[in-house]
């Protein structure tokens, strides 16, 4: 039977975050409270949801890093990701299968194409490490503790557990741990592809990396290490939402504003701010709350944060997902 679910092209800036009974909002309260979304109307606390976002961002770059995708491709995966999840709920699909699919969807859409064998061994090569990493002091290591136990995990030094990833047996491309990421892959691809409205050939164009460069250049900011700082604060905006409440110009000049200020570089502020020459006057605050979101993402001292970017963080799903601790994954990943 076909499904009678609509599909949505949807191109929107912050598409359904905000609660339309209520009027009286700041654009600022409006970027800081995300209200409605899927995730939140199944109950789930916006906090909650912030991390698993951020779980999933985090899984997508350690992805990207060892699949050698360019940054562009990281970019379009993390916007993939949130605007599915602006339309998906944590409850019905875990933040692992749908980042596959934003790797496989995001490498097309770049035409920068990875086999699907490719993409499922590194997935479950970031699993087995993020596996054998329970129980371990989180505010020591990249990986670090997780919600579930492990057994035997917790009793091998560091060296060991490297040695455990490094000397894995290949997966079997006919076994059933082989089919089980196979089939979460496939299943995720389709229902992204549906929720998006299957096209997605707009999204290259609404990273705010590409106006990085011109901005700078129009700032007559002289200094490289100021544009690759700007750059790199685009990067960590793209672990968070930002990608759908924010229009790109806003993050790029959030971006260049940091840069500018941790290297001491003063910019115009009369007759009129600089950052008025591009995204108009009365943007303070949304400049303000899209500085203050990029830089909570790169707060180190949060252990929850450093849980989600570096640990193994079990689903929300009504029901066990592919991956998560007591399903058959779980018991083979050593």
């Amino acid at each position: 039977m076909a499904s009678t679910t609509k599909t949505v092209v949807d191109k929107t800036v912050q598409p359904i975050l905000f609660d339309s009974k209520n009027n009286n909002r700041s654009s600022t309260q409006e970027k800081q409270q995300p209200l409605s979304t899927p995730s939140s109307r199944d109950g789930i606390l916006p906090s909650i949801e912030r991390l698993h976002r951020l779980h999933g961002t985090s899984i997508l770059l350690d992805a990207s890093t060892l699949l050698r995708l360019p940054a562009s491709t990281y970019a379009t995966s993390c916007t993939i990701f949130h605007r599915a999840y602006h339309r998906l709920s944590l409850r019905k699909h875990c933040v692992w299968s749908v980042a596959m699919g934003c790797i496989l969807l995001a490498s097309k859409v770049e035409e920068e194409p990875r086999s699907i064998h490719s993409i499922i061994l590194t997935f479950a090569h970031i699993y087995r490490r993020r596996r054998l990493r329970v129980g371990d002091d989180i505010s020591k290591y990249h990986y670090g503790a997780a919600d579930a136990e492990a057994d035997n995990c917790a009793v091998l030094n560091d060296q060991e557990k490297e040695n455990v990833v490094r000397s894995v047996k290949p997966m079997s491309m006919l076994g059933p741990v082989y089919a089980e990421w196979k089939e979460a892959l496939f299943n995720i691809e389709n229902v992204i592809l549906q929720t998006l409205g299957f096209t997605l050939y707009w999204i290259p164009d609404s990273h705010p990396h590409k106006f990085i460069l011109y901005f700078v250049r129009v700032l007559e900011i002289d200094d490289n290490e100021v544009a690759q700082k700007a750059w790199d604060y685009c990067n960590d905006s793209c672990r968070i939402d930002l990608c759908v409440r924010c229009e790109p110009e806003i993050m790029a000049c959030a971006a260049i504003l940091m840069a500018c200020s941790s290297n001491e570089i003063e910019l115009p502020l009369v007759p009129c701010p600089w950052w008025e020459v591009f995204i108009g006057g009365n943007r303070d605050g949304d400049l303000s709350a899209v500085c203050n979101a990029i830089l909570s993402v790169g707060d180190e001292e949060n252990m929850e944060i450093r849980h989600a970017k570096y640990a193994f963080v079990p689903s929300l799903l009504d029901k066990t997902s592919f991956n998560d601790p007591e399903s058959y994954l779980w018991s083979k990943a050593d």
